[in-house]
C-alpha cells in the first residue's frame, strides 16, 4: 500500500503548483540559481527516478525541463503512482546516498523531499501555503536522520542557526540552508 503521507505530500505539492501565476514560473526561488520552474521540475525528475526503482531497480530521471513544468508534473505523478503495486513496494532498492532499504519505505520517508519543496515554491510564486503539522514533523525527524549523511555526500548544504524554541518547520527549513522568515 502505498503511505498516506506521500500522497498527502504530493497534494500539497500540487495544490501549490497548480496555484503558480503564469507570470511567476521564472520567479527565483529559496534554492540557489533556481526558479520557481526548476523547482517543480526537480521534483518531477525526482518522482522519475521514484518510477524507474519500481519499474527496474534503476534511479534514473534527473530534472525534467522544458516550457511545460506543471504538465510534466501531473503526468510523472499519475505514472508513478500507477506503478507503486505491491511488488514495486517491497522490491529493495540502492539509494544515491549508499543506502539499501524497500521502495515503500524509501517513499514513505519521501515527504521530506515533497515538504521542503514544497514550502520553496510557495515562497517563489507569493503563495501562502499550509502543510500539515505531522507531514512537517515526519519530514523533520527524516531530516535529523538524512542530513548527517546528505551533507557527507554533497546532497546539502550547511544548517542555519535557528532559535531553541523554533517550530518544526522552521527548524526543518533551516536544516537545508533556509531561513523561514
Amino acid at each position: 500500500m502505498i503511505p498516506e503521507q506521500f500522497v498527502r505530500a504530493l497534494d500539497v505539492f500540487e495544490s501549490v503548483a497548480v496555484g503558480v501565476p503564469a507570470d511567476r514560473w521564472d520567479a527565483p526561488s529559496p534554492c540557489e540559481g533556481w526558479s520557481a520552474a526548476d523547482v517543480v521540475d526537480h521534483v518531477t525528475g525526482g518522482l522519475r527516478a521514484i518510477q524507474s526503482l519500481g519499474a527496474d531497480g534503476t534511479p534514473e530521471g534527473g530534472p525534467a525541463a522544458g516550457a511545460d513544468s506543471l504538465g510534466r508534473w501531473q503526468a510523472a505523478r499519475a505514472e508513478l503512482l500507477a506503478v507503486l503495486d505491491d511488488a514495486a513496494l517491497t522490491k529493495q532498492v540502492s539509494l544515491p546516498w549508499g543506502a539499501q532499504m524497500p521502495l515503500g519505505e524509501y517513499i514513505g520517508r519521501y515527504p521530506l523531499e515533497l515538504v521542503v519543496h514544497t514550502w520553496d515554491l510557495a515562497r517563489a510564486t507569493g503563495q501562502a501555503v499550509v502543510i500539515d503539522q505531522d507531514l512537517v514533523s515526519d519530514a523533520l525527524a527524516t531530516a535529523v536522520l538524512f542530513a548527517p549523511a546528505g551533507r557527507a555526500a554533497g546532497i546539502i548544504g550547511p544548517e542555519c542557526v535557528v532559535a531553541e524554541d523554533a517550530d518544526d518547520l522552521t527548524r526543518l527549513l533551516a536544516i537545508f540552508g533556509r531561513q523561514a522568515s
